[in-house]
């Protein structure tokens, strides 16, 4: 048994030693999703838009709990009228200041930042917004419009090289550093120009969701991300917003990671053992079986799945492909069906999975996939 698989076993152990003496075990807590805002205004740097927005949008995947991303991405603007990034990349707005979600987490671009800070609305959303979101992140010339809002005075911060002279004039009372890629001081990180907002917001994703959770994000990027060795050490590994079931899974979904589908069908198992209500853990026993080979066990665990609404239409998927992979094609056909009535919406990959091959030229197939 390995390390991570032994810590797994250990946790579900104390719940099931629970179960044994007739208490109740500690059901895990509901998943939580951040809200992500994204601000968008007349003239801003397009990497500095675009940068933050990859990788919140991919690390909510990468951090999801329990089937539930872990951010919601969305952007805002003073209006909902579109606006034009350097010169020539139209972006509408999801949202206004006036109708915006309440923001967890507050991203403000560099560029023409004197659209936002010499508009007295869009001031007073920041504000508002800048004093629960946790944190605000400002990428290049951003910092000015938070200077403006007086979150920098007295305080450390950063921005583009050319700007260092002009945030210094700006905020007398601030400490501006220049060749920083990026400045945390709790409620508020500032980053260097344009590229600079891609190790932020990693910086933020791994403070917020765990060093892992991170690097898996930076992976898929294919960026080289190499935070400094005195960040590093204060980030944790797993997700430090998760309880001990989550953590769990999570540790869990390291070893599919790693390609040991078996282990992680077996710390799986420990999992809802210990907690068989947990949806999330039975769907992921099902991928994990499937891909080590158990065909049976992965019906069995993606039926129990789908009997739980967060899960079924992903459930019935998995399903489908294991029943598909069986030469079962009848069933197979069935389960997606079922999917489909469930909210299941991937048309490309009904298209392109392999997993689907022995029915993909069933003329029932071809019309279940018309149907989306």
């Amino acid at each position: 048994m390995t390390l991570r698989l032994l810590a797994i076993s250990l946790l579900a152990l104390e719940t099931l030693t629970a179960f044994a003496s007739g208490e109740k075990p500690v059901a895990p807590e509901p998943p939580y999703t951040r809200n992500v805002a994204i601000v968008v205004y007349e003239g801003m740097e397009i990497l500095d838009f675009a940068g933050p927005s990859e990788v919140f949008a991919a690390a909510a995947g990468f951090g999801e709990s329990r089937g539930s991303d872990a951010f919601r991405v969305y952007t805002v603007g003073a209006t909902k009228q579109p606006v034009v990034s350097q010169g020539f990349v139209k972006i509408t707005p999801e949202f206004s200041i006036d109708d915006a979600p309440k923001a967890d987490v507050l991203v403000i671009p560099g560029g023409s930042s004197g659209a936002m800070s010499d508009d007295p609305r869009f001031m007073a959303w920041v504000k508002a917004t800048a004093a629960h979101a946790d944190p605000t992140l400002t990428v290049c010339t951003g910092a000015f419009v938070i200077a403006k809002a007086g979150l920098l005075d007295g305080k450390e911060a950063t921005t583009w090289y050319g700007a260092i002279g002009r945030l210094r004039e700006a905020v007398p009372t601030a400490r501006i550093e220049d060749g920083r890629r990026f400045i945390d001081i709790g409620s508020v990180v500032t980053t260097a120009g344009v590229s600079a907002g891609i190790d932020g917001s990693l910086h933020v994703v791994a403070r917020l969701l765990g060093r892992q959770v991170a690097d898996r994000t930076a992976r898929y990027m294919e960026y080289h991300w190499t935070p400094e060795a005195y960040l590093a050490t204060h980030y944790t590994q797993l997700n430090p917003s998760l309880d001990a079931p989550g953590r769990a899974v999570q540790q869990a979904r390291i070893l599919e990671d790693e390609g040991r589908p078996r282990e992680a069908a077996a710390a799986y198992r420990v999992i809802v053992a210990a907690n068989p209500g947990d949806a999330y853990a039975w769907y992921r026993l099902g991928a994990s079986l499937q891909v080590s080979g158990d065909l049976a066990g992965a019906v069995t665990a993606a039926r129990h799945a789908s009997q739980f609404a967060s899960m079924r239409s992903s459930a019935l998927y998995n399903l489908a492909c294991a029943y598909a992979l069986q030469g079962k094609k009848d069933d197979a056909l069935a389960a997606i069906e079922q999917a489909i009535h469930a909210g299941y919406k991937g048309k490309g990959r009904l298209e392109s999975d392999s997993d689907l091959a022995a029915i993909r030229e069933d003329e029932r197939f071809k019309k279940l996939v018309e149907s989306l």
